[in-house]
């Protein structure tokens, strides 16, 4: 159980409405959906305007959380209500009134910038906690941070791969006007979370407090700080590896064993991180670490990647902090590259995707350059649109008409009436008439136009609009970016499994909906292809896994057609997982397959090939050979020197290289 309080805006113009609007309103669109462009993503609004009609809306519908919705109520003011999925609680008159009320409090404290508090508390995967256990846990929460009789709402999520409660309370005491003080108030909640673990059980979770010898709280002395909040929030929505993730897992050890092998120096650390593609360079008064060949890159704080890396530790007993050596490169006369002085065997690269660790060098590369290719086709759309317009000219002539009914009965007043006051009294309730008849008109040419615009091809494509209509064209590239939104989110992936029977391939081994015979394909929101017969998903394809529904129907006939899919991926990993039963029919029908198919099938694992009637080993994956690594490095190599030089910082982002064949397979570039 582990606790977050969310970074709060910087001008202190946090809004309740806005924050319980977001908690109680899930009405995003399902990873599981199938994709169809008739209905598209569209991005929720955030604005108070859209927030109050889509309220409006929530009450309209029936929601009327009040008559419909109240689980219960206790006598101390609490109620518990359902809010379409999400249950929350409250001390408030009722959900839909909690933001107004919690500002009619807030407006009595002149001095707090910000009243609004945000926390969150978060259960393990294993945990299974009741609504009653989350709602006790959330109110010692708040009894921890002085703030029990505060207006609160509390609302249950449990469509993440967490479950979770989101707390929402109003510093400013109801009674008092006083705002509560939030000194140390992440330590507090994170005792409190160690003291609820133990009273109902919970699994034992990290936090930033523990007991000492003598069962006293204090706080816990970790050896490595946890990854930054922005890093790990990039990696989760963005599926991006962050270069703090690139520098731990590659340097952090190296590192520690200089540091503590008793000889270490300026030089050994900056040779270290010079091969990883990194540099340490002085910011402020400490030290930081940055990518040596993208400045762009955000750099890290050199004591995140270990803790003895900084100015107070090391300069006592290595001296003054010295810059990062200058990188010499050798070429002979036929521009090919000889060496360097500190050669380079791995390079960060800003464009790798988290989903993508653990793939060969080439095909990170070929999906990197497949992405920013999708980017720039969207860019180039984003740039060609033209807003469309409703027809002016049938506009106009819906006004002329309007003009031309009121001009005919003015004529027909003039000829009929020939009193002079009666004609003038004709006159003005003719202009009224019309005056009424023009604002009609224009109310109705303003939904027209309303609605015109809120039709999807009206409007200019977000991003994630754009990249589904592209899936639905069978984009490989706009499926791998669907698959690498919603890859951190394992429960979402566990619950959409169609089977446990699978062809196991490569990590994100990614290709585009394939037509075989029989089937018919469907693609969903999160990337999975489907291929159905009959209405029934019979094969569907994550990337990384071929799942079989009923694999022993019809003699094994969707083992063949996930076989069909399974042959024209990389072929790096393959095997065979689920049911023994499964795995044997599986490899009985290889010899079939193998013999109408142009190559055989790539199993990887060497029972299942013996099982299959293979008669050799698998092949080890292939090294990059260096003349293919040097092709793909030719962006670092255009422009180098013919002979060794001093090079400036400009130039030696340009020049540095990998060399070492042995470190290919693990080569990202940027």
């Amino acid at each position: 159980m582990i606790v977050i309080v969310p970074e709060k805006r910087r001008d202190g113009r946090s809004s309740f409405l806005q924050l319980i609007s977001y908690l109680i309103c899930r009405v995003d669109k399902k990873p599981g959906e199938l994709l169809s462009p008739d209905n598209p993503y569209v991005r929720p609004v955030r604005s108070r305007e859209a927030i109050v009609e889509h309220l409006g809306q929530f009450i309209e519908e029936g929601m009327d959380l009040y008559r419909n919705h109240v689980l219960s109520r206790s006598d101390d003011g609490r109620q518990q209500v359902l809010c379409g999925e999400v249950l929350c609680e409250t001390n408030c008159f009722g959900i839909e009134t909690a933001a107004a009320e919690m500002d009619a409090v807030a407006s009595q404290n002149r001095r707090c910038q910000d009243p609004v508090y945000h926390a969150i508390l978060s259960w393990r995967e294993e945990d299974n906690p009741t609504n009653e256990q989350i709602f006790e846990c959330a109110r010692y929460a708040l009894k921890t941070l002085n703030m029990s009789d505060h207006q609160y709402v509390f609302a249950i999520h449990r469509d993440t791969e967490h479950v979770h409660c989101h707390i929402t309370v109003n510093r400013i005491n109801p009674k008092t006007y006083r705002a509560a003080s939030l000194y140390d108030d992440y330590f507090r909640l994170h005792k409190a979370c160690r003291e609820l673990e133990q009273k109902y059980g919970f699994t034992p979770d990290n936090g930033c407090c523990q007991k000492d010898e003598n069962g006293n709280w204090i706080r816990k002395q970790e050896e490595f700080k946890s990854i930054p909040r922005k890093a790990r929030q990039m990696e989760y929505h963005a599926d991006k590896e962050s270069l703090y993730s690139y520098a731990v897992d590659e340097a952090r050890h190296t590192i520690g064993k200089i540091l503590h092998s008793g000889e270490a120096t300026w030089e050994a650390l900056h040779t270290e991180l010079i091969r990883l593609g990194l540099e340490l360079k002085e910011k402020g008064e400490g030290l930081a670490v940055y990518s040596r060949h993208d400045d762009t890159v955000t750099p890290i704080k050199a004591s995140t990647l270990h803790p003895d890396l900084t100015k107070r530790v090391l300069e006592p007993y290595l001296g003054k902090f010295t810059p990062s050596p200058v990188v010499e490169n050798y070429f002979d006369e036929n521009d090919n590259y000889l060496g360097s002085n500190y050669p380079q065997e791995y390079v960060y690269d800003v464009r790798a995707h988290k989903r993508d660790t653990g793939a060969s060098s080439a095909r990170r590369e070929e999906r990197a350059d497949a992405r920013e290719a999708l980017k720039a086709r969207y860019n180039a759309y984003r740039a060609g649109w033209t807003r469309p317009e409703m027809d002016r000219d049938e506009i106009r002539a819906r006004f002329y008409h309007v003009s031309g009914q009121f001009a005919w009965r003015r004529a027909q007043v003039r000829a009929e009436i020939r009193d002079p006051l009666l004609r003038k009294l004709a006159y003005n309730i003719l202009a009224l008439e019309r005056r009424q008849a023009m604002i009609a008109l224009k109310e109705t040419l303003r939904e027209e136009r309303k609605a015109f615009y809120a039709r999807p091809e009206n409007r200019r494509m977000g991003y994630w609009q754009w990249v589904e209509q592209q899936a639905l064209n069978n984009d490989a590239a706009a499926i791998s970016c669907l698959r690498g939104r919603f890859y951190m989110q394992k429960k979402m992936q566990q619950e959409n499994r169609l089977s446990e029977n699978a062809i196991v391939c490569a990590v994100a081994d990614d290709i585009r909906p394939y037509e075989i015979e029989g089937y018919q394909t469907q693609i969903t929101r999160d990337g999975r292809i489907q291929y159905c017969q009959d209405g029934e998903v019979r094969l569907q394809d994550t990337g990384d896994r071929i799942e079989i529904a009923d694999p022993y129907s019809q003699d094994g006939q969707h083992i063949a057609g996930a076989m069909v899919l399974a042959e024209v991926k990389s072929g790096e990993r393959m095997y065979f997982a689920g049911e023994p039963q499964f795995v044997n029919k599986a490899c009985s029908i290889v010899p079939w397959f193998n013999e109408g198919s142009e190559k055989p099938l790539p199993l990887t694992d060497r029972a299942q090939r013996q099982m299959a009637g293979y008669d050799t080993a698998p092949a080890s994956p292939q090294k990059d050979e260096p003349e293919i690594a040097w092709e793909s490095l030719r962006w670092l190599m255009e422009g180098a020197p013919k002979t060794p030089v001093q090079d400036d910082v400009r130039q030696q982002q340009k020049h540095d290289y990998v060399h070492d064949s042995r470190y290919s397979s693990r080569y990202r570039r940027h």
